[in-house]
This record gives structure tokens, C-alpha cells and sequence, in this order.
């Protein structure tokens, strides 16, 4: 059995739990929004990984080049699954989706239609809350998260003929194809190996980041990449259910979005920063050396 914490304070409610995932021994918090709406992050560990397509990769483009040596100095928590309609409708009280094409009105499926400054203002509504500092993660942190140690392909394997991936992400195939063109309800599909879920398909998710047409002179501590003018196209990250399988490998990058832009496909997921000693001991990864 594993060690479970808990406590709350005025409408701030968080929960710590050592084997929230008995499958794969994530880390948890979890926060307890208007409503009884739960949302959880999962724990991801400092470390360094090769960001971007490894040479020759398959699928790849030259968006995601040069691939480049990452290192997150901090571990941090990110959103176990994208956020919900359920949790933006109990923390904004809008629903930005209704009465648009290509949306499962679901309370589990993800918040779509909904711009970056509109996740910003999500997170913004989420910091007054819990009294904690959410924020979008970076390009670079969400595709480590993403990646979680692997260095394939996709985070479960090479997967050269597709075959595995309806296993792990709503894309074209079993969505769209089937006639079922809609984000589907979160954590459904398997998770990565650090216990987050939909880390590729389902909706593309907002990051930080200025939109970059490579990673040339990109930083190399995990930091966003924000460097032009306030009306610059912003990044998402993931792949989305309208995608090919392609689209959904760890290195993929979507073409940049205005942040004003609102679309069926485009969602996001939320970090948290820890607290002082938040967080597991001696949660370092550290990869094998780059041939």
C-alpha cells in the first residue's frame, strides 16, 4: 500500500498520493474545483532528453530540426489529462463549444474552442482558486513529458505500420473515419510511462511558446520560446483527432496559431510549479547517453 495525503482549506482541496496509478506508480495532486470537479497532475521529474525528430525519423519534417539536447533543471506537475469541459465550465461558466461542428458535448471530453488567451484566463480563474501557480507548460516541457524517457518514435514504441497507436490516442482512424469527428472523453486510451494520458491525439495543446518555423537557436533549459511580438502565432503540441498517425509521434509540432484562434481540434493541458519540497525524492531522470 502506498502513502496517501490529504488536506483542505477554505475551497482549496488537494490530495497526495504515492501510487495514484497502481499500473505505472505516477505521482498525483489533485485540487478540487467548483462543483466537486477534480483535476489532477502528475508528477514529472527534472532531467535532459533529445528534443525534436532523431535523423531520417519517420513521419518527421523539418519543423522539428535540429534535434537538440533539453535539459528541465526542475521537476514540475502537469495535468494528468487535457482539461475538461467539465472543469472549464465549473471554474469559467461558459461553454465556448456549444452549438459548434465537430464537438462531443461530453463533461469529460476536452475544453475545445477555446483560444490560448482563453487558456490563459482558465488558469489565471485556477491560481485564484487553489492559491497555487498554474501555467501553460513549454513547448519543450510538454514534449519531454510526452516523451517520457523513450526515445522512439512514440512513447510506446517505433510503431512503423501504425498498429499500436489506437491504443494509445484518438487520430483520424477511429475518430473521424468511423464518423465519430470529435475529441473523445480524457484517459481512455493508455497512458505513457509517467502516467499521463492523451499525451498524443485527441486535441492539440496549447503551449507557452511563440510558434518557431524551427528549433534553430531554441533554449536548451526547457524554458518557452518567447521572443516576437505580442500578436505572434502560438504552439500546440500532441497531435489531435483529425490527425494521421504521423502527426501523433512524440517530436511532432503543429503549424503555429494566433492566439486568438479557436478551433474543434485545439485544447491544452496545465503545469503546476511545486511547491518547496513538493514533489517525490530523488525524482531525476536521466537518460542514456546520445550515440
Amino acid at each position: 500500500m502506498g502513502i496517501r495525503l490529504g488536506f483542505c482549506l477554505g475551497i482549496f482541496c488537494a490530495s497526495f498520493s504515492s501510487h495514484a496509478s497502481e499500473k505505472n506508480g505516477a505521482e498525483t495532486l489533485k485540487f478540487m474545483l467548483p462543483r466537486g470537479v477534480p483535476l489532477e497532475v502528475v508528477w514529472v521529474p527534472a532531467g535532459t532528453f533529445q528534443m525534436g525528430r532523431a535523423p531520417g525519423e519517420e513521419g518527421g519534417n523539418d519543423r522539428e530540426d535540429p534535434q537538440h539536447t533539453v535539459e528541465i533543471t526542475a521537476g514540475f506537475w502537469l495535468g494528468k489529462y487535457e482539461v475538461t469541459k467539465a472543469q472549464w465550465s465549473a471554474l469559467i461558466n461558459t461553454t465556448p463549444w456549444k452549438g459548434q461542428e465537430g464537438v462531443w458535448y461530453h463533461p469529460e471530453s476536452p475544453a475545445v474552442f477555446v483560444s490560448w488567451h482563453d487558456a490563459k484566463l482558465f488558469i489565471e480563474e485556477l491560481n485564484r482558486h487553489t492559491a497555487r501557480t498554474f501555467r501553460l507548460p513549454s513547448e519543450a516541457e510538454r514534449e519531454y513529458a510526452t516523451r517520457a524517457g523513450t526515445t522512439t518514435r512514440f512513447y510506446w514504441g517505433e510503431d512503423v505500420g501504425y498498429r499500436q497507436v489506437g491504443e494509445y490516442a484518438w487520430y483520424k482512424e477511429n475518430t473521424l473515419d468511423i464518423g465519430r469527428g470529435f475529441a473523445h472523453p480524457v484517459g481512455q486510451k493508455l497512458p505513457n510511462p509517467w502516467g499521463l494520458y492523451d499525451m498524443s491525439g485527441n486535441a492539440w495543446e496549447w503551449c507557452e511558446d511563440d510558434f518557431h518555423e524551427n528549433y534553430t537557436n531554441a533554449p536548451r533549459n526547457g524554458a518557452p520560446w518567447r521572443d516576437t511580438p505580442r500578436a505572434a502565432q502560438r504552439v500546440g503540441g500532441g497531435g489531435a483527432w483529425d490527425g494521421f498517425g504521423h502527426h501523433l509521434r512524440s517530436a511532432g509540432r503543429r503549424y503555429g496559431n494566433f492566439p486568438t484562434k479557436k478551433q474543434d481540434t485545439v485544447g491544452f493541458r496545465v503545469a503546476l510549479v511545486p511547491l518547496d519540497g513538493e514533489g517525490p525524492a530523488k525524482s531525476q531522470f536521466r537518460p542514456a547517453e546520445k550515440p
